[in-house]
């Protein structure tokens, strides 16, 4: 009887650290039974070492876990849930970041501020950020290329006739330097007095235009004038230089009057015969006046 009763005892004991063990990784695992969770999926181009049961936080908010992994067209797709509390709107954004030194990886939720919902049924690329790893990494690349720089720069200026040119350039830029200050502190007074010659021209140019505002404006409204007036001559030359081209192209054409009597030779002809008889009959009369001229006496 002593026996059964301590097998009890151990039984029970057995049984309260189970369930305070099952309570407890619900309590670390932030597990929750009232609440309904659904899923989404998002594109990354690399997910790092971010693995399946990672945590994925809103704002900072634990709210849900990495569900799947997988390729997805040469990039990765992580499908995780969210709970219900949780609405992403069309600008959300999806970042894939560092938790610790380790290079542990949790997946970031910005939801957005937009008015329009996001569409669950499409995946959007998300962001990856390089955490320690890859930046040490990046590090150690880094520094093998400042290495080879500095081997470079050695095996040209470690030369003795690369260090004489660079001080003998080093001396050029200090006498340069040293005369440009002598310079400027010769003519320091005739640069004071080019600033206030410049001052003084810039008053009197400002004071004149003052002055003369109203005159400048008439001035300004005569050459407006004068560019329509121009404006509208032009176009008067342009339409009589149409008119005489259309004239000119009538007229050796062979179109009206002046057109025809420039063209066409029969007229002309004409003329010539009847000049030529009109001398004939002169020179006739001429020689014979008695023929065409009868004077009667009474």
């Amino acid at each position: 009887m002593r026996n059964k009763s301590i097998e009890l005892r151990v039984g029970l004991v057995v049984i309260l650290a189970g369930a305070i063990l099952i309570l407890g990784l619900i309590w670390v695992k932030g597990i929750r039974f009232d609440q309904t969770r659904y899923k989404y999926s998002v594109v990354f181009p690399n997910v790092g070492s971010l693995e399946v049961g990672d945590p994925v936080s809103v704002s900072g908010v634990p709210k849900g876990k990495v569900e799947k992994i997988k390729l997805y067209q040469g990039d990765v797709l992580v499908t995780f849930n969210l709970t219900n509390d949780v609405v992403l709107k069309k600008d959300a954004k999806f970042t894939i970041m560092n938790i610790g030194l380790m290079g542990e990886r949790f997946l970031a939720i910005q939801t957005g501020r937009s008015d329009t919902l996001l569409d669950l049924s499409q995946p959007i690329r998300g962001f990856y950020d390089m955490g320690i790893p890859e930046v040490m990494g990046k590090m150690d690349e880094m520094i093998t290329q400042i290495r080879r720089l500095a081997e470079h720069l050695e095996a040209v200026v470690g030369t003795q006739s690369s260090q004489d040119a660079l001080i003998q350039t080093i001396k050029n830029l200090k006498n340069i330097t040293q005369k440009i200050i002598t310079f400027l502190d010769r003519n320091e007074e005739k640069f004071d007095q080019t600033l206030e010659d410049l001052s003084y021209t810039s008053a009197e140019l400002k004071k004149m235009v003052k002055e003369n505002k109203s005159k400048l404006e008439r001035t300004v409204d005569n050459f407006s004038s004068a560019s329509e007036k121009l404006d509208n001559i032009t176009t008067t030359l342009d339409s009589v230089s149409i008119s005489l081209k259309k004239l000119s192209s009538k007229i050796e054409s062979g179109e009206g009057t002046l057109g025809q009597l420039l063209n066409d030779t029969t007229l002309y002809e004409q003329i010539k015969k009847t000049t030529q008889d009109v001398d004939s009959l002169i020179l006739d009369i001429k020689k014979h006046p008695k023929k065409y001229l009868k004077i009667s006496i009474f």
